[in-house]
């Protein structure tokens, strides 16, 4: 299993919990792949999350749910790793599958591509939001060499997913959601960027 579908794993199990949609936030995602990295089986993740949902409080009804995240399992993790061996290496790495995806044909931009692929893990380490500012430049460039119609099919595509912003959201978070799905519909309608880079 690559980096990506074991984030993605990760966070349709959290989805399941919580009974709704959920994006991994950077700070997630980054421990998500550190735990790939680690070689730490999705099985034992999925476990620990139904443990700590299970001995996490009833949240009243009507009452709005946070502070659910992976960061709550990270000390049982780390815990059980130093009582386990020292993992299998993970023979694919974040960056092979990047490298790889950016050698799609006719990819628009692709040196933009393999910069990123290069960068990614580095980018991610340090929080994530360097990744995603990055991965929307990259799709800036792609857009400047596709054809018009296209770049405004993907902005109609857009227009067509965005909702209000929610009153408890802030304007960065939303800010944020809105580049997320930009760089969702581009890769939907458009194969830029290939899906491998949505993680």
């Amino acid at each position: 299993m690559n980096a990506r579908e074991y984030i993605e794993a990760i966070a349709a199990e959290l989805s399941r919990l919580r009974g709704r949609g959920l994006l991994l936030s950077s700070a997630d995602a980054q421990l998500a792949l550190s735990w790939h990295e680690a070689g730490v089986p999705l099985a034992q993740i999925q476990t620990e999350l139904r443990r700590a949902r299970k001995l996490r409080p009833a949240t009243p009804r009507g009452a709005v749910e946070v502070g659910f995240s992976l960061q709550l399992l990270a000390s049982s993790i780390a815990s059980r790793l130093r009582r386990q061996p020292s993992a299998a290496p993970i023979a694919k790495s974040l960056e092979a599958d990047l490298v790889r995806a950016a050698r799609a044909p006719r990819l628009a931009a692709r040196n933009a591509w393999e910069t990123l692929a290069h960068k990614a893990e580095d980018l991610l380490a340090s929080g994530g939001d360097a990744y995603w500012a990055a991965a929307l430049r990259a799709l800036r460039a792609a857009m400047r060499e596709l054809p018009r119609h296209a770049v405004l099919q993907v902005g109609r595509d857009l227009r067509s997913r965005m909702a209000p912003r929610p009153a408890s959201m802030s304007r960065a978070l939303y800010r944020r959601s809105l580049q997320l799905q930009l760089l969702a519909a581009a890769s939907e309608r458009l194969g830029v960027p290939p899906r491998a880079f949505l993680l």
